[in-house]
């Protein structure tokens, strides 16, 4: 659907330059950025939870999901819900795609700040509390955020059972069984979630 949308701008865009090539390429150009940032703000109003949950582990391997991933979901934020958190995650996650250390403290700043808010407002959201859970688990112990893995867990691990979203008890489960902060006994209270 967005390749779409974004083909056809470039048709549009092309078609513009080629019937008037010297007067108005500075003005399709400027079209075609406009059509452009129209497509990425329809990419993020499309954007549901289950798209996200779908996409952000391949925004932990793949630069590109990451950053479109942060750019469509820093228009759904509102610091209160679930999309709010993820968006917090993927900014974080921005830092590991960066070597200038300046930027990857801001987006380790901003993306704090949003997961953080999200979690204050939904303090018994299971989804919330393993993505923190995530990105405290592989974050440097020197940037000083890890102060909630043991509570994060504990919440976790006590309420993955009542979780009836079935998918994201699954995901959850593979992640916590694959972390080294998941002792064995816990590991293996978590393999009947697998399936």
């Amino acid at each position: 659907m967005i390749e779409r949308r974004f083909i056809k701008m470039i048709k549009i865009t092309y078609d513009l330059i080629s019937v008037n090539h010297k007067n108005h390429i500075k003005s399709a150009f400027y079209l075609f950025l406009f059509l452009a940032s129209l497509s990425l703000s329809a990419f993020a109003q499309d954007l549901t939870l289950e798209e996200v949950r779908k996409k952000y582990p391949l925004a932990t391997k793949d630069e590109t999901v990451c950053n479109e991933l942060c750019t469509a979901l820093k228009g759904k934020v509102d610091g209160t819900d679930v999309l709010s958190g993820y968006a917090g995650s993927v900014t974080m996650l921005m830092a590991k795609y960066t070597s200038n250390p300046f930027t990857k403290m801001e987006h380790f700043k901003e993306g704090k700040k949003l997961l953080e808010d999200a979690i204050s407002h939904n303090k018994n959201d299971i989804e919330l509390r393993f993505l923190r859970f995530a990105i405290q688990d592989n974050l440097p112990s020197m940037l000083g955020y890890n102060e909630n893995l043991d509570e994060d867990k504990s919440y976790i691990m006590k309420y993955l059972p009542m979780l009836d979203k079935r998918e994201l008890r699954k995901a959850i489960a593979n992640y916590l069984i694959k972390s080294e902060k998941t002792d064995d006994k816990e590991k293996a209270s978590l393999k009947k979630y697998q399936n």
